[in-house]
């Protein structure tokens, strides 16, 4: 129920991904592919990723060298042009064979490709269900789940099904990110989308380095960014936009890779002024990074300055041209007309899919400013009676704000050479002053081109109300220290966003209400808490908040003022659907709100009221929730209803679980079936033989075998451990911060772990402090650990002042904290582990037979 309710509360704890080697460390080798065909067709090999120029064409017999320093798919096209995805590594050796129409492998990954072209990743949508409703993300959803747990029970490599896994993942992203738009653009209609069509791209936080395996990453991430500006989780900033993708990136490894590729795509489209600024921002985003970070962005500025002198002519505060161009009738209009305006150019041709793709969007820029002093002018680049004809029909019908026209000479005219126009669309803009503001602006579907003309029309001096400043307030609210303090932030941002009527704002306001009602009702003002919840409309709004509130009570194990308020979001939760069928979404909320209620009322005393809601949060759980079972199983043995409970109990105890109250409710449980308790002990005996069974044959598929990288670090009484002088022995380690909630959560099962093995000379526990900048951290370490009572020997993993890196953490590559690493007598890595699950019976187990198993 812990982790359930963290989630619905989102109560995230952050964990610090790892970080690979920095470029300078990496060891580059070549992989070997070599073609065996029996075709005379053309056939051809070339990288999957987003990047790639063209296939190549590769001869029968062939063998290429691929120089590599991480895995890479690539592409292979047959003879009858079909597509197969091939996965190499450094150092491999590859022969993909086609013969008769059919094409396998053999090599190094032989089993591994053969895998791949079995389990493609691309779902086909059956037939009756519509592109992007909500049948199809459905289907999408179970089949992306599918292909993951086949591939988890493949018995591959664990590399490589890390990797595959995202690739997968990663693959329905780019068809969910991308497939509306790519509808839009060639069949000229949006298709209707299911209401949480863009749900799996909010809430992913980007948070596994193994992401950038996938060959489409960045155009994924790019893709993400701006859609969700168009959608306004983003507010357009044409300045800043880079660090607010950045913040919504957890993994700093990714982050810093996306800004390299989006610098370099900004380059890739043309010269900008304000590169300059977005690699000062591109630095304060990345405040720990691989030393090739800086490099590169040196490399990116000097291709920039040259850019400037290519593009001198066109520079910003450049005098623009003056031009002509004709519409559909003949008629000729000058550019000299419309002095004393801001001119948008922009330049295309009739052949252009992504021009007219274009087109909607600065139609609708130009209805919108067609009362202000600013003039939009669709220039066609169509030259010949053909092509101009084209451009005739397409445009004869348009009736808008935006000036259509056709450039004589198209390409080849003054105009487009002096803007070094060669690809299209191309946006230009020039200001009040007949001056250029940017050759290169953004197409019109990008919010920032808009957010800019706003600004070029003087709409900075309104001061209205962002969406960004609404986030940035309620950031502030909820980190406030009290109730109040909430309170006096939210006020004056609530007020003027009602003044000012910005709607946008109103669901925002709302969480921040919420925030400042859950922290009255913690702090004991019921009275001033219910005078704000009165005011909000929706009874599922107030359930929710109400559970949140004594959800976070019940947390704290204040369970008398959790019950009050969990009784009233129970209530709420009858009200709401009563009569009613119930929504997938309160099918979701019905085990955690009547389950933490039941278990509020179990804690004080009053099981027989926990019945109904216990019950009820059983049947609409998963049915593998372990305190909803638990709490359901106490109602059943409080109303002696043992056969319907020893299921539960007897599974407690098969998956190490069970409590010293489960198993005397087992007993009892016994007795009542057989009318004694004789073969209880035998029969309990067989319970936890399941148990360890289960647990034997969990770790015997988790097992590795990697040598352990050696150290040699100080403790906290100064004291010097090798991981050399402790070979024989064998040896726990624990990763962990001060920071860290899992890690100090997990501490009692870590000391309850250690002492059991106290007597045992060939046991060693180290726990390594990792992670930390602070001045005084051993003194902190220090008075954490004698406040707490623990006897751990706390070893120091200080950050490198020249590599910026923890080296040992480093070095283990842990993907997060809590890390546990056991290693065996010969030195060697056997079992990883990241995380706390919550339990701590289940940890101790799982350790203590993970140490057994190597002894």
């Amino acid at each position: 129920m812990k982790h359930s309710l963290r989630f619905f509360i989102a109560l995230i704890l952050l964990i610090l991904p790892h970080r690979e080697a920095n470029a300078a460390g990496l060891v580059v080798k070549d992989a070997t592919v070599t073609f065996v065909t029996q075709t005379n067709k053309k056939i051809h090999f070339q990288t999957e990723s987003d990047s790639m120029k063209g296939y190549k064409q590769v001869k029968p017999g062939q063998s290429l060298s691929l120089a590599l320093d991480k895995p890479a798919y690539y592409y292979y096209i047959d003879g009858n042009s079909r597509f197969y995805t091939v996965f190499v590594t450094p150092g491999s050796v590859t022969r993909i064979i086609e013969n008769n129409g059919k094409v396998s492998f053999e090599g190094d990954h032989a089993p591994i490709n053969q895998y791949i072209q079995e389990h493609p990743s691309f779902a086909v949508t059956p037939q009756g269900l519509t592109l992007y409703s909500q049948g199809w993300l459905n289907h999408q959803h179970k089949e992306v789940d599918r292909l993951t747990k086949e591939l988890q029970t493949s018995g591959l490599p664990q590399e490589f099904i890390r990797i595959h896994s995202l690739y997968y993942r990663y693959s329905f992203l780019l068809q969910l990110i991308n497939g509306p738009e790519t509808m839009r653009m060639f069949q000229g209609k949006a298709p209707e989308l299911a209401p949480n069509y863009y749900d799996d791209m909010r809430n992913n936080p980007y948070d596994d380095a193994n992401l950038l395996y996938y060959p489409k990453w960045f155009t994924v991430m790019r893709n993400d960014m701006e859609l969700r500006e168009k959608l306004g989780d983003i507010e357009p900033n044409h300045l800043n936009f880079l660090s607010q993708y950045g913040a919504k990136i957890k993994n700093e490894e990714v982050r810093a890779a996306f800004l390299l590729r989006y610098l370099e795509q900004i380059l890739n489209s043309g010269y900008t002024e304000d590169f300059p600024a977005y690699i000062s921002i591109a630095k304060k985003a990345l405040s720990h990074t691989d030393e090739a970070f800086p490099t590169r962005l040196k490399e990116l500025e000097t291709r920039n300055d040259k850019m400037r002198k290519q593009y001198s002519n066109i520079t910003r505060g450049n005098v623009a041209p003056t031009f002509t161009g004709v519409d559909i009738h003949g008629k000729s209009y000058s550019s000299a007309d419309y002095a004393g305006k801001i001119i948008v150019l922009d330049f295309w041709f009739s052949g252009c899919i992504p021009c007219k793709a274009e087109m909607p969007y600065m139609e609708k820029l130009a209805e919108e400013f067609k009362d202000r002093d600013i003039q939009f002018f669709a220039l066609s680049l169509d030259t010949g009676d053909q092509l101009v004809n084209a451009w005739k029909s397409l445009v004869k019908d348009k009736t808008g704000a935006t000036l259509d026209l056709n450039v004589p000479e198209g390409f080849k005219s003054a105009l487009a050479t002096h803007f070094g126009v060669r690809s299209v669309p191309r946006i230009v803009i020039i200001d009040q002053q007949g001056k250029i503001v940017d050759a290169f602006a953004r197409r019109p579907s990008d919010p920032k081109l808009r957010q800019l003309l706003l600004e070029l029309l003087d709409k900075k001096g309104d001061s209205p109300v962002t969406k960004e400043e609404a986030k940035e307030t309620m950031m502030a609210v909820s980190q406030a220290e009290n109730a109040a303090k909430k309170e006096e932030i939210m006020t004056p941002f609530m007020e003027r966003a009602r003044r000012q009527k910005a709607e946008f704002a109103y669901p925002m306001i709302n969480m921040m209400r919420s925030l400042v009602v859950q922290g009255y009702y913690q702090e004991g003002q019921t009275e001033k808490a219910d005078s704000y919840l009165n005011e909000f409309k929706s009874l599922a709004f107030k359930r929710d908040v109400l559970f949140i509130a004594g959800a976070r009570l019940y947390e704290n194990g204040e369970y008398k003022r959790a019950e009050q308020l969990l009784e009233r979001a129970s209530k709420l939760t009858l009200e709401l659907n009563e009569n009613k069928n119930l929504t997938d979404e309160e099918k979701q909320k019905y085990p955690l709100v009547f389950g933490i209620y039941a278990d509020a009322l179990i804690k004080n005393g009053d099981t027989p009221k926990a019945i109904p809601y216990a019950k009820m949060a059983y049947d609409f759980s998963n049915k593998n929730h372990f305190t909803v079972n638990q709490s359901y199983a106490t109602t059943l043995i409080h109303q002696k209803n043992y056969e319907a409970a020893t299921p539960f109990l007897e599974d407690f105890v098969k998956t190490g679980r069970n409590s010293a109250q489960h198993l005397v409710w087992l007993k009892e449980a016994y007795v009542v079936k057989n009318g004694k308790d004789k073969g209880y002990e035998s029969y309990l005996k067989g319970l936890k033989k399941e148990s360890a069974k289960q647990l034997n044959e969990k770790l015997s598929q988790s097992m590795v075998e990697e040598p352990a990288p050696l150290f040699s670090l100080k403790n906290l009484k100064g004291e010097t451990v090798s991981l050399e002088s402790l070979k024989g022995k064998v040896v726990v380690l624990d990763f962990w911060a001060t920071w860290c909630g899992p890690c100090k959560a997990s501490f009692p099962a870590m000391q309850k772990a250690a002492h059991s093995f106290a007597g045992n000379k060939e046991v060693v526990f180290l726990f390594i402090n990792t992670l930390e900048t602070k001045n005084n951290l051993k003194e902190i370490v220090a008075k954490y650990m004698t406040d707490k009572r623990y006897d751990f020997n706390v070893l120091f993993d200080l950050e490198d002042a020249a590599t910026k890196k923890f080296q040992v953490m480093d070095n283990y590559k842990a993907k997060g904290i809590p890390a546990k690493f056991i290693i065996d007598k010969a030195g060697n890595i056997r079992f990883k582990l990241v995380g706390f699950s919550g339990s701590e019976d289940e940890t101790v187990e799982e350790l203590k037979a993970m140490v057994n198993l190597l002894l």
